[in-house]
């Protein structure tokens, strides 16, 4: 449900209170077990049982989406403190409204024969969580597990909806499902405002969004927290200067075209990060989305990357090695084919 995962002190997990937590469990309202309470749509909890009040001390809490049993898992006494302020009863009228959506939903998976949550099924290609996110084909489903046939010869068991997603775009039932892809533009749920924000990363069923403005007291605007406590975001990307085609984003930039053309990829040969160079520009493939495609741009020892018509660089650049590979932030790539 909210898994336990080592966090930089430098984030601020939402899921628990700003507040010393002596302080914020001395002040948590009791909640009720095995009541079903309605939190931020289209979610919904019910607090099957708790070892104890203490921060050590773990609940057992089962989630629904639209009125549909989603994930059981254990989040620890203060996380579900954090999160009730959230919530309230939820009343008979919501119950019902809570069945006639499920009921209109119909199962998690499509009705087509053998396939599982998600509508995946025996030899569908999809994007599997293991060391970032790699494709590979199914070759077995389990209920909500999935056996996955790797490129490099490895078969691996993964989980959905943490673990297993779409190829190419997600869609809103992915999001009502609590998967977001990096640079996603969502909303976070921050001491009980919305707030808006971008993806950076993923740790199972913790993403790490970026929040500008945040006020985390500790020096930082990331957040992470799980998908309960995140949205899409319906307001329009602010405007900005346009940079025209071929226009090198600032000084001592160049094009790089015709220096890197081809296929790039990790030098062991395992997955995680592609780029295909083609005329100046650059499609990266990374663990956890889908084909970016970027103007490129060479000078000071880095390749860089801009959206086009942006003057703003992406997140990261490459460093160029002695050894004529690029320095990504999941290791080293080489060409690899044209």
């Amino acid at each position: 449900m909210l898994p336990k995962l080592p966090m930089r002190p430098s984030r601020l997990k939402i899921a628990l209170f700003v507040l010393p937590i002596t302080s914020a469990l001395a002040q948590a309202p009791a909640f009720q077990l095995n009541t079903m309470y309605e939190c931020q749509p289209p979610y919904s909890f019910k607090f099957l049982s708790c070892t104890g009040t203490r921060a050590n001390d773990v609940c057992d809490v089962q989630s629904f989406t639209a009125g549909r049993p989603f994930q059981r898992g254990k989040s620890t006494y203060p996380q579900v403190m954090g999160l009730l302020p959230t919530c309230h009863l939820q009343t008979a009228a919501e119950a019902q409204a809570a069945a006639r959506n499920a009921a209109a939903s119909g199962p998690l998976a499509p009705a087509a024969a053998g396939a599982g949550p998600g509508g995946f099924k025996v030899g569908d290609t999809v994007r599997i969580l293991s060391d970032g996110w790699q494709e590979g084909k199914v070759t077995q489903v389990h209920g909500r597990s999935y056996v996955v046939h790797l490129p490099n010869g490895i078969d691996v068991s993964k989980m959905w909806p943490t673990e297993v997603r779409r190829v190419g775009k997600l869609t809103a039932e992915d999001h009502a499902m609590g998967q977001y892809d990096l640079h996603d533009r969502v909303q976070v749920l921050v001491n009980g405002r919305w707030m808006e924000g971008e993806v950076r990363g993923q740790n199972l069923n913790m993403y790490s969004v970026k929040v500008p403005g945040v006020d985390t007291g500790l020096g930082s605007d990331m957040v992470d927290t799980t998908p309960e406590n995140i949205r899409m975001s319906a307001t329009p990307a602010p405007t900005q200067a346009q940079r025209a085609a071929g226009q090198a984003p600032k000084a001592g930039l160049v094009s790089c075209a015709g220096k890197y053309e081809g296929r790039w990829e990790h030098v062991s040969g395992m997955g995680g990060m592609k780029v295909v160079f083609r005329s100046g520009k650059a499609t990266i493939t990374e663990g956890l989305g889908g084909d970016m495609p970027f103007d490129c741009f060479t000078g000071g020892g880095k390749v860089v990357f801009y959206k086009a018509g942006s003057f703003t660089p992406f997140s990261y650049d490459f460093d160029i090695n002695d050894d004529g590979t690029l320095q990504t932030p999941l290791g080293a790539i080489k060409k690899m084919g044209k």
